[in-house]
Order: structure tokens, then C-alpha cells, then sequence
């Protein structure tokens, strides 16, 4: 994976976040999506969006991977960098 993808897919973390008035600490490879960030279900929908938008696939579209595989920021860094690699 490269440090773009896992620096872009943090930079449109920590957007929508603020946009939704949650505070982040550092992120960290084992950081929680859910239990650690805070990500309810609903912006976790609107992460997954974002990221699409961003970076122009959907990993889960094929349901290789299911979006309940992944719990961590490294996970998430994982799915789209295995991802970029298959359609890149």
C-alpha cells in the first residue's frame, strides 16, 4: 500500500469527522473505527462514500471484502491499498 492511498483515505477520515463535529485523536494502524473514533454506522456509510469519491472504486462493491471485515484505520488502509492494486 502506498502512503498516498493511506494519507488520502486519513485526510477524508479526519474531514468528515469534523464535519460531523467528532475530534479525532492521532490515528494509528490499530486505531477502532467504531469504538475508538466514534463512527456510528451512518458515518462510516458517509466515510465509505467520501472515499469512493476520492479515489474512484468501491472495495466492497464485488463483496471480496465485507465492510464488517474492517474494524481498524489499518484495515481501511488494507482494503483500498489490496484494492488499488487489483484495479490499478
Amino acid at each position: 500500500m502506498s502512503n498516498e492511498i493511506k494519507a488520502t483515505i486519513e485526510r477524508v477520515i479526519r474531514r468528515v469527522a469534523e464535519e460531523r463535529g467528532l475530534v479525532l485523536p492521532p490515528l494509528r494502524d490499530d486505531s477502532e473505527i467504531v469504538d475508538e473514533l466514534g463512527f456510528s454506522s451512518l458515518v462510516v456509510a458517509a466515510l465509505i462514500a467520501s472515499l469512493e469519491e476520492e479515489l474512484g472504486f468501491d472495495p466492497f462493491q464485488d463483496e471480496d471484502v465485507m465492510i464488517t471485515d474492517v474494524r481498524t484505520f489499518g484495515d481501511l488502509c488494507r482494503v483500498y491499498g489490496d484494492g488499488m492494486a487489483r484495479v490499478g
